[in-house]
């Protein structure tokens, strides 16, 4: 008794310590391997530019006037909410997103080709002022081209000529578009004031928005129709995805005791060793999550299933002791012990040490997944082997020795459903193939998600019908970065032509070079000293006061920059909107970047559909987008294929070890050959079963149910462990052991198939996968090992 009370005082503090340390993480890129170039480039994309944190509302109205005028009322009231919003963007004309019309195009100009910009002083010196007024004024007068009209008319002496207007409108349209060709579908990006931390914090936040917009709405068009408002973005993500880990959490736990408990009244009709064993769960789980809070620190989206994982196969060990209760009742609790544990331990270290092979998985979700399992499976046999025998010892009913007297069986139909097995896996393997594997990124994705709905709803309205846009990023030392962009801006025009891809928009003219901000700094102060003379000028030319406008607010940007010459992004006066394209300095680094270098977001567009690329396609693009370019595809769509390959690669990694050690886990459980080779053809026959019937349902693997081939292994040499041990004991006597042992492990295993079913309502497409693929392979290693395996024993006289 001091013992474990001296052990119960060590412990008790550190469970406790786990439980708090324990938290929710609602991050999908933190359950997935960090050192994936894929990976980094979603987290870049995320975390590296302005409004990665963004709130997305999305609008749907009748046509474009309702849209425009709902949208107005909307982000004109947010924007009044300061202790809510930050910044709130909708549609409009690229100029007005930064603080003046002119930022944006004098930040493009201080950074351009320096040999234009010296072209441009050239042109505007001395008389060529009023050659230019002239020529400007000819365009107006007589020019066909209505875009030479307008331009002539906003800039006369032909500033603009240094940059590279087409790129400039592509940008416009591509990387700026916040409404759609039609005009009834628009879309308003809210930056929370504060950041909204844990999920928790989002949900709060996000509600406090909903009602905002909802009361705006209801005043604005009382009596009219409302339009279709969405939410999706970062916050909306958390706030959903943390909601529904807390409830997976709480249901799959509850949903699984309850099953489990329903159970063992139908087998056992007792109470008082239900309750027991419910309070033993408690106990097992209670520790399993402070030692896991220890040791990991989290839940995330593809680990929170363990519970109910380890619920199902922890019970296993309890029943087992009961049926060894049962058939010795004159038994002590020391005697229980000394008769259940070799099994026991043997099971549930082979389970524990499967489990922990799934750290050695690129994914770090799954890597989690296995540890806490193998925790559980742990903690579990601890608290089952010190209490269960003392509870169960000499508290059996008189009757509950179970007794065979019936004839032996017989092995015909053993044999017809040993050949039905094989056969009609041979059968199906040979006319429909094994299980296809399925290398795209829906595993990842949550099961059903308003907030990726709403997603791909704005895709599908904001994109083409024949289209898929990709972000592509463009990254390098800061000094590099422009010519990087113009480098690849030429072999996507390659490209275009090629027929891989449809459009691009690179932001060439607004990616910063120290190096031409000082060879133009002194061409820029001089237009800066010119500017009365160039005013003077077109008022002569019979220009009006608003031509020269432009000029008047370039140069106002420019006095006003020159105290902090070369800038960047950060503190020029278009910041608002080149923080949401380009990334360097603090920024970049704290989204990853090595110290010096940046990130710049493009656009490209390959045939497909919105959210569906062409995969040739898209094969051929990531192929110009080599090493040397700097550039990579930042989007779900590449992702697929880059984890299939580490997926696979990890499952031949894991395989051999985990054959081995099962190997020679089994070699000292049995010390015997023969049971080694009947373990192996249980778990090859309830495997080939599996695929089996995959193949047959057109159901393939994707990148969490492989780790399906792992969890079977594990826990189907379990029940073979058990029964071949009971078998050895009672020489092979197969009603016996079918009637007492058996018993337990059709218990073992139903429970294990509970804890996986609950799976399938994870919130995570992959998870839920996962669980479908470990029940029906547990069933099939669960009909082997109760009704073939024994009889396959007595064939081989083991």
């Amino acid at each position: 008794m001091k013992k474990s009370w001296l052990v119960a005082l060590i412990v008790l503090p550190l469970v406790i310590f786990g439980w708090v340390r324990l938290r929710l993480e609602t991050d999908i890129l933190a359950t997935l391997p960090s050192d994936l170039p894929e990976v980094r480039a979603l987290k870049l994309l995320r975390d590296g530019f302005a409004g990665g944190s963004d709130l997305v509302i999305a609008l749907e109205s009748a046509d474009d006037f309702s849209a425009e005028e709902a949208m107005t009322a909307i982000a004109e009231g947010l924007q009044k909410r300061t202790d809510l919003v930050k910044e709130a963007r909708w549609a409009q004309p690229m100029s007005q997103q930064a603080q003046s019309g002119a930022a944006l195009l004098a930040w493009s100009l201080q950074n351009a080709d320096p040999a234009k910009v010296r072209a441009l002083r050239t042109r505007l010196e001395g008389a060529g002022t009023e050659a230019q007024f002239q020529k400007s004024l000819q365009a107006v007068t007589t020019a066909l081209d209505a875009e030479k009209v307008q331009r002539a008319s906003y800039d006369p002496l032909g500033l603009l000529d240094c940059l590279d207007t087409s790129a400039a409108s592509a940008l416009e349209g591509s990387l700026f578009g916040l409404v759609s060709e039609d005009g009834a579908f628009r879309m308003l990006l809210v930056t929370p004031s504060e950041s909204v931390g844990n999920y928790k914090s989002a949900a709060a936040w996000l509600e406090k928005i909903k009602a905002e917009v909802a009361a705006r709405l209801h005043v604005k068009l009382a009596g009219q129709p409302m339009p279709t408002v969405r939410y999706t973005g970062e916050p909306a993500f958390q706030a959903e995805i943390g909601a529904g880990i807390e409830k997976d959490m709480s249901s799959t736990i509850g949903l699984t005791e309850v099953l489990i408990a329903i159970l063992f009244w139908l087998m056992f009709r007792r109470l008082k060793p239900l309750m027991w064993i419910q309070g033993l769960l408690m106990l097992s789980m209670v520790m399993t999550l402070g030692v896991g809070g220890l040791l990991v620190g989290k839940l995330s989206i593809m680990s929170l299933g363990f519970a109910a994982i380890v619920l199902g196969i922890i019970v296993d060990y309890a029943v087992l002791i009961i049926q060894e209760a049962r058939q010795h009742p004159h038994e002590d609790a020391k005697g229980l012990r000394k008769m259940a544990a070799p099994g026991i331990i043997a099971g549930a270290c082979t389970t524990a040490t499967v489990f922990l092979s799934l750290l050695f998985s690129g994914l770090p979700g799954l890597a989690e997944l296995g540890l806490l399992v193998a925790l559980g499976v742990l903690v579990g046999l601890g608290v089952m082997l010190t209490f269960a025998p003392t509870l169960a010892a000499g508290k059996q009913p008189a009757d509950s020795v179970i007794t065979i007297t019936a004839k032996p069986v017989q092995n015909r139909a053993a044999v017809i459903c040993t050949v039905l097995l094989f056969g009609s896996m041979t059968a199906i393997f040979t006319t429909k193939g094994l299980p296809t594997f399925q290398t795209s990124a829906e595993a990842l994705r949550p099961t059903q998600s308003e907030s990726m709905d709403t997603f791909q709803w704005m895709q599908e309205r904001m994109g083409r019908d024949d289209e898929a846009s990709l972000p592509v990023l463009i990254t390098g030392p800061v000094a590099e970065l422009q010519k990087r962009t113009e480098a690849l801006t030429v072999k996507l025009d390659a490209a275009v032509k090629a027929g891989t891809v449809v459009r691009h928009a690179l932001p060439t003219m607004l990616v910063g070079s120290p190096a031409a901000q000082l060879a133009n700094r002194e061409i820029l102060d001089w237009i800066i000293q010119e500017q009365p003379r160039f005013e003077k000028a077109a008022d002569a030319a019979g220009f009006t006061d608003s031509s020269t406008a432009l000029l008047r607010g370039l140069t106002t940007v420019w006095k006003d920059g020159r105290s902090t010459w070369p800038q960047d992004e950060s503190n020029a006066a278009a910041m608002p909107i080149l923080s949401r394209l380009i990334a360097t300095g603090e920024r970049a680094k704290s989204a990853g970047m090595p110290e010096g270098e940046g990130v710049v977001l493009a656009s490209v567009n390959i045939p497909g559909k919105p959210g569906l690329p062409d995969r040739a396609k898209l094969a051929e693009l990531q192929a110009i987008l080599s090493p040397e370019t700097g550039a990579w595809v930042a989007g779900w769509e590449t992702l697929g294929g880059a984890l299939s390959s580490l997926v696979q690669r990890d499952l031949n990694r894991q395989l051999i070890p985990i054959c081995l050690v099962l190997a020679l886990t089994l070699l000292i459980t049995f010390r015997n050959v023969k049971d080694l080779l009947l373990s192996i053809l249980l778990l090859g026959g309830g495997l080939g079963a599996l695929a089996a019937t995959m193949s047959a349902l057109g159901i393939g693997w994707n990148l969490a149910s492989l780790a399906a081939i792992p969890l079977l292994l594990g826990t189907g040499i379990d029940y073979g462990i058990h029964l071949l041990l009971a078998l050895k004991r009672t020489d092979n006597d197969i009603r016996q052991v079918q009637a007492t042992t058996g018993r337990a492990v059709f218990f073992s295993g139903m429970t294990t198939v509970i804890g996986f079913s609950s799976l399938f309502f994870a919130g995570n497409r992959g998870i839920s996968s996962l669980g479908l693929a470990c029940c029906v392979g547990t069933l099939w290693i669960l009909l082997i090992v109760l009704w073939l395996l024994p009889h396959w024993r007595a064939w081989l006289k083991a």
